[in-house]
C-alpha cells in the first residue's frame, strides 16, 4: 500500500473526518486531502504529528508494503515504533571506509616510491581486497531489495 492510501485507511479506520486530522495537526484540511490523493506528501514535522496521531511507525507509513527489514508486512501495525534493524549501520560504513583509506594510502606510499619493497604492494592489494568485500558487504546489506 501507498503511503496515501495507509493515510486514508487509518483516518476512516478512526471514523475522522480530513478536517478533524487537520486540525489536530495544525494544518488546512486541503493539505490532508492533497498528502490523501498522492499530490503532495508532509513535511517532517506533519510526518512524525501523523505518526504520533495513529501511533504509528514512520516506517510503516513511509515503505511501501515493506519494513526496514524488506519483509512483506499484511497486517497493520501495532502503534509500536520499531527499531532499525541494526543498529551497526554506522559501524559497517565507518570500517569499509577505514579500508578505503588504508588502501589507497599504502597505494599513494607505494607509488612514490617511499616502501620499494614489495611490502607496501603487498599491503596496498589486501587493504584494497578487504575494502572492496566490506563495501560489498555493507551495500548488499543495507541497499538489497
Amino acid at each position: 500500500m501507498k503511503f496515501e492510501e495507509k493515510l486514508v485507511d487509518l483516518r476512516k479506520s478512526r471514523g475522522i473526518s480530513q478536517e478533524q486530522l487537520a486540525e489536530a495537526l495544525g494544518v488546512s484540511r486541503q493539505a490532508v486531502s492533497r498528502w490523501e490523493s498522492g499530490d503532495s506528501t508532509p513535511d517532517m514535522t506533519n510526518l512524525l504529528g501523523l505518526c504520533q496521531y495513529f501511533g504509528v511507525s514512520a516506517d510503516y507509513l513511509i515503505f511501501d508494503e515493506r519494513d526496514i527489514d524488506g519483509d512483506r508486512s499484511k497486517s497493520m501495525p501495532s502503534g509500536k515504533a520499531k527499531n532499525p534493524p541494526d543498529k551497526r549501520f554506522i559501524g559497517h560504513l565507518i570500517s569499509a571506509i577505514c579500508f578505503l583509506i588504508a588502501s589507497v594510502t599504502y597505494a599513494i606510499i607505494a607509488v612514490e616510491g617511499h616502501m620499494l619493497s614489495g611490502f607496501a604492494w603487498i599491503l596496498c592489494i589486501i587493504t584494497g581486497a578487504l575494502c572492496g568485500f566490506q563495501f560489498y558487504l555493507f551495500l548488499k546489506r543495507y541497499f538489497s531489495t
